[in-house]
């Protein structure tokens, strides 16, 4: 698991607390799937998808799900890179998914991690999303998705 920041928070916004830590449920799609789907030759029922909780890690840059997740939703790997994780560098997969919190979606690099970690969202998704997490309340706050 990487480290996380976000800390002293409540529930709220489909998220919640535990230990301090903000987890949110996060649907997590077959970005081929899901294109099809936005194209209308797919039904949304007929997505590969996982709803998962999920870490909200404002210190991890891209998001996280376990190898048999990424298996599981035939994620498609598009290759590996050098990573700082919470056991110090080392090199990582990389998988394209489509995530949705709540009523927002992202197209993002997820890293693949070992069987039974705990998914991750990093602030690429929660960026894309228009999402920021409260200092005070801790919870997940919508903003505009899109900043320039």
């Amino acid at each position: 698991m990487f480290r996380s920041e976000a800390k002293y928070v409540s529930y709220g916004m489909r998220g919640g607390c535990v230990s301090g830590y903000v987890y949110v449920e996060a649907v997590f799609y077959n970005p081929f799937d899901y294109s099809e789907f936005v194209q209308g030759r797919r039904r949304l029922e007929d997505v590969r998808r996982s709803i998962l909780k999920a870490l909200v890690d404002t210190g991890a840059t891209f998001q996280a799900l376990p190898e048999d997740v990424v298996e599981r939703l035939g994620l498609p790997i598009y290759g590996e890179a050098e990573a700082e994780t919470d056991t110090g560098k080392e090199k990582v997969k990389l998988a394209l998914v489509i995530i949705q919190i709540e009523d927002r979606t992202a197209a993002s690099y997820v890293i693949v991690r070992p069987r039974n970690t705990t998914p991750l969202i990093g602030v690429v998704a929660l960026e894309q999303m228009g999402f920021r997490v409260d200092p005070i309340t801790g919870k997940l706050i919508k903003g505009l998705p899109l900043m320039l």
